[in-house]
């Protein structure tokens, strides 16, 4: 691989109302389509953000051709973009819980495949939402996924799977140069730990860490960090900051190749 990729990473703080949420997407897809990229990365939860009850969206969502996955998809086709979608909520005949799921749409509108987040967050944060009880609303994915596209096989994690080197082993192990990272990283938890989680992932692995975040204020208790981050194999980082915004980014697939000549890891491993 070594044509590089042109990413729009688009930073946001989504709230609870989807139209509006799915307004401004719209509106950063257009300046993605002008600034010349090929991909569109939308963060954790890009749709809806908040306390409602996430299975009367799920259930809309089972193919992505729902009030959500239509708008995505026609955005696609419209602007000849990829799209990497965030996370929705999708309701599947293994669970009665939604999974929260990450797909990945090609130029002409198709979903070429998707990842179920594998890790839930349940945590004590001490924030002002303190408690984080991801499984209350969610089931877990299982499987690990890289997915075939023009820039060769991407993988997919989303945000609390970033503190689980073992998937992104894996990922590695599936011939991903570049993982997508969709998140909703807690202000507090991202001040302390976002930056080297993603830095970790991607040096220890050699290769690309495209990590998508929330950003802002969300309701009156849930703050997400922004600060979104390609990182590349040697740990170089470029940095969003903490407001909304869209970014045209490029990742050099070359750099890969020449990190891990110089830093022959995949080698030197002696655990399985």
């Amino acid at each position: 691989m070594s044509t590089p990729l042109k990413i729009y990473f688009v930073q946001m703080t989504s709230r609870n109302e989807v139209d509006a949420n799915l307004a401004w997407v719209g509106q950063q897809v257009a300046q993605a389509a002008s600034s010349g990229a090929e991909l569109v990365v939308l963060p954790e939860m890009f749709a809806q953000m908040g306390g409602l009850d996430p299975r009367p969206m799920a259930a809309e969502e089972r193919n992505f051709d729902g009030p959500v996955g239509s708008v995505i998809r026609t955005l696609a086709q419209q602007y000849g973009l990829w799209i990497v979608a965030g996370t929705v909520p999708v309701l599947t005949a293994l669970d009665s819980r939604p999974r929260a799921r990450c797909h990945l749409v090609n130029n002409h509108g198709e979903v070429v495949g998707h990842y179920d987040k594998m890790h839930l967050f349940d945590a004590l944060v001490g924030d002002q939402q303190g408690v984080y009880k991801e499984s209350n609303n969610y089931s877990p994915g299982s499987s690990v996924v890289t997915l075939n596209s023009p820039w060769g096989a991407l993988g997919l994690a989303v945000c609390y799977d970033l503190r689980f080197p073992e998937l992104f082993r894996q990922l590695n192990d599936a011939g991903a140069e570049l993982v997508i990272v969709p998140s909703a990283f807690t202000y507090k938890t991202g001040q302390a730990h976002w930056e080297v989680l993603c830095r970790a992932r991607a040096i220890e692995n050699g290769y690309f860490i495209a990590a998508v975040n929330q950003c802002g204020q969300h309701d009156p208790r849930r703050r997400t960090w922004g600060h979104s981050l390609l990182v590349d194999p040697w740990g170089e980082i470029q940095d969003l900051g903490a407001e909304p915004c869209g970014q045209l980014l490029v990742v050099e697939f070359d750099r890969v190749a020449a990190v891990r000549q110089q830093l022959p890891v995949n080698q030197h491993r002696r655990l399985d």
